[in-house]
Formats: C-alpha cells, structure tokens, sequence
C-alpha cells in the first residue's frame, strides 16, 4: 500500500506556551570549555544533543507514526476499521485541564461518567471490532482513576507527577498496550561518546512477549510541567513536507533551554531495544498534554555516534545526521484532540498487532 494515502485525522492540536520547542542546533557553544558529558540522560541539556549532531523536526502526527516510524504497513481497510474505531472512541470528555474539574461534580461516579462515556451505538462497535476489545472494561478504570485523583486534590495544590503518569498509563491500557513501569523498570545503560550513559523510563510499552531481545514499541517520558519559552527566540523555517503525506515539516531553532534533551537521551540509550533498528518511538507526557516523537538514526553513524569523542561534536554528513521527529502536543483531556491522539495510538496498536502476527 502506498502510505501517501493514509489519512491525516483531525489537526486540532492544542499548542501550550508553558511546553518547551526544541532548538535545531549544529554545533557545540564556544561557551562549553568546562562542558563534562552527564552520565545520565536526566542531566541532559542542548550541548549534549548538538554534540550528536541531532536535527528537530516538528511533524504532523501521523506522518511520525505511519511514516517514520511505520512498524507494518497498513491496508486501506485496515485504516477504515481505524476510523469506525475513532468513532467509536469519541468521549464527550472535553476539560482544558484536570485543575478545572470541580471534586463535587465527580460525585457520584457512576452520574458523571454516564455524561460522556459511549452511546450505544458506539458501545455495539466497541464490542464487535477486535482492536477495541478490552475498550469498555479498560475505560472503567480510566474513569474511576480519573474521578479519584480529581476528588482527592486539594485546594491551592499541584497534582503529583506520579498521578499523571498512572493516569496516562490508565489511558494507554484502553488500547491494550503492553506497559512495564517503575519500579520494575531497571537501570539502562548505552555507550554514547565513548561513555556509559544510563537512563529509566517512566513507562515503556512493550511487545506481547516480554522474552523477545527487542521488545520495546514505545518509550514513554512523564516529565514536569516545563518553564515558558520566550516566544520572540523562535525562529520557524520551513521544510520540505513529508513525502508520504500531506503534513509539513517545521524545524524550530531558539536561544532558550530545551527540556526535551533528557528526553532525547532516552531514545538513544533505549535504541537497541526498539522493535525497530533505525530509530525508536517515543511519547512525552506533560499533565495532560502528549507529544509523539520519534528519533530516526543512520545505521552507518551509530559507530561513530557509540565511540565518538565526547569532548566535541561528532563529524557526520548532513543525511547521516540523527532527526528528532516531534509532533505538536495534544491535551487527552479536550475532545477534539483527544480524538487525533487516539487515532494514533490506534495506528500504533494496529501496527504492533500486524508486526506480531507477521513475525510469529
């Protein structure tokens, strides 16, 4: 199938001043005498990532997963059962945020739940296509999870980052993905520059068979509600758009500190346990607000990149340059863009089922 043709959903994505945009940098500040490479990705800053020589893509959606990433190719009426699925998705839950939800109106669960879960319509698609399958049971847990944080919080505080990360795992369980978490999750380590560099994800979702040497689908990163960008450093320029869609690309270069190196960090310590050998799919969580992304690195510069010099930039021409694919963020808490992201993640969950199938 030609991927051109898939579709691009909705784009009604919900951009967030106080989320960070990612610097297309190229090489190390003339600042960085004293620079000491982190030995973990959580120290990880600009200087890390231009050393590697990392260019920022800012992508649609879509394009990230059914493109880049694109684990199996799917048939057009694989995408057709994807749109009815969609629809069937399509919760009337629509806050900007969980701070605006009153802890009265959660009560009782069950009356306000009933105010946006599915229809009967929708139910009877739900129960009768397979990709749904553990849809209506999952989403009573989403729910009772849900209106449980709401109800607990308390006035004039910040939720935890702890019940965001057990909400949006809540949220990835509705499709069924496998998900391992802390504090199962141990320690990994990669050579990057000549150095050993370690780093835990929040959550990863892995393959079926957690025996399989590269298990890893999608590395997950709930993080800490970023400080603001100042808007007047950045500085957009066009790409040329994505030859297997419709969507454009945008590298964003700014002055100001990217939060997403750590990030970035990441999915170059996860790489080797991606089902995928090129690159590794990644999702960041900030409260409600996700991101997809996607790091895509040139099997000829992994050499260079595990045993470079870690004093200086790595010398890589510019196609064999790493690329950071990321989408814009999408609050799971708004309707319309809750649609778009579980589009995706249906796309996702697709793939891997195929994939499986295909390898077993």
């Amino acid at each position: 199938m030609n991927l051109s043709e898939y579709p691009q959903g909705e784009t009604t994505q919900t951009a967030d001043p106080n989320l960070s945009v990612c610097p297309d940098t190229s090489s190390p500040s003339s600042n960085d005498v004293d620079f000491i490479f982190p030995k973990s990705t959580a120290n990880w800053d600009p200087r890390v990532v231009d050393r590697l020589r990392v260019r920022h893509v800012e992508e649609d959606i879509f394009c990230i997963v059914n493109s880049k990433w694109c684990l199996f190719h799917l048939s057009s009426a694989d995408q057709r059962m994807i749109e009815r699925c969609v629809e069937a998705c399509d919760l009337k839950l629509d806050y900007e945020s969980l701070d605006v939800i009153a802890p009265n109106i959660v009560t009782p669960l069950r009356t306000w739940v009933n105010s946006w879960r599915p229809n009967e319509e929708q139910l009877k698609i739900i129960r009768t296509e397979e990709l749904l399958k553990k849809f209506e049971t999952r989403l009573d847990e989403f729910s009772y999870c849900l209106a449980s944080i709401v109800a607990q919080r308390k006035p004039n505080t910040t939720l935890s980052e702890s019940k965001y990360q057990t909400l949006f795992k809540k949220l990835l369980r509705l499709f069924d993905f496998y998900t391992w978490s802390q504090p199962f999750l141990e320690t990994e380590k990669a050579m990057i520059l000549g150095k050993t560099v370690s780093s835990t994800a929040d959550i990863l979702c892995c393959l079926s068979d957690p025996g399989i040497e590269k298990p890893v689908v999608c590395m997950c990163d709930i993080r800490d509600a970023c400080s603001k960008v100042d808007e007047s450093v950045l500085q957009p320029r066009k790409r040329p758009r994505c030859h297997s869609g419709d969507s454009s690309s945008t590298v964003t270069t700014s002055s100001g500190k990217c939060s997403l190196s750590p990030h970035i960090g990441e999915l170059f310590v996860y790489l080797d346990q991606s089902v995928r050998n090129e690159g590794i799919l990644g999702i960041t969580v900030e409260r409600t607000l996700v991101r997809i992304t996607y790091l895509h690195i040139e099997k000829s510069s992994m050499e260079q990149i595990k045993l470079g010099n870690s004093t200086g930039s790595i010398e890589l021409d510019e196609l064999n340059r790493p690329v950071f694919y990321y989408s814009k963020p999408l609050n799971f808490m708004k309707q319309n863009d809750r649609r778009v992201l579980f589009k995706a993640l249906l796309f996702m969950k697709l793939m891997q089922l195929k994939y499986e199938k295909g390898s077993a």
